[in-house]
């Protein structure tokens, strides 16, 4: 088992500080799982760090849900189908009974579904759409003043 963790890039931004500061937070979280060690500990470490995780991209999802309703984003329904998917993933995990090696297998795979392919397929969307609603209005904006 690789004890490679999940590191942040730069093209992971989609230039919403909020939520990229909440993905950096979510990496931190699904990182910690790579430093445990296996000692008398290991299954309540273990226990905190998953629902900690799960827990923080429940808030996360909603935030971003609640952004995206207020930029009138026009996908909301179908991002939010796959934030649930997601949500049931992690809730499977924890109450799977497994090693520490098979965890940190599934949560690699977690991890890179929701914290990589979503970010740059799925929440890039969002800055887009959110970046050109802004031109539009602007564009409209200085219509209407000239």
């Amino acid at each position: 088992m690789s004890n490679e963790k999940v590191h942040w890039e730069e093209s992971y931004a989609v230039g919403i500080k909020e939520i990229d500061d909440q993905h950096k937070k979510l990496f931190d979280l699904v990182n910690k799982l790579y430093d445990l060690e296996d000692n008398e500990n290991i299954k309540e470490d273990m226990r905190e760090i998953l629902y900690a995780f799960r827990d923080y991209t429940i808030v996360h999802f909603k935030d971003e849900e609640e952004y995206m309703r207020s930029i009138a984003y026009p996908e909301l329904e179908q991002h939010k189908k796959k934030h649930e998917r997601i949500v049931n993933s992690l809730s499977q995990i924890i109450s799977t009974p497994a090693s520490l090696s098979i965890i940190k297998t599934k949560m690699r795979v977690v991890a890179k579904r929701i914290l990589v392919d979503h970010i740059i397929e799925e929440d890039h969307k969002i800055a887009i759409y959110k970046e050109n609603n802004i031109a539009e209005e602007e564009v409209f904006d200085l219509n209407d003043i000239s």
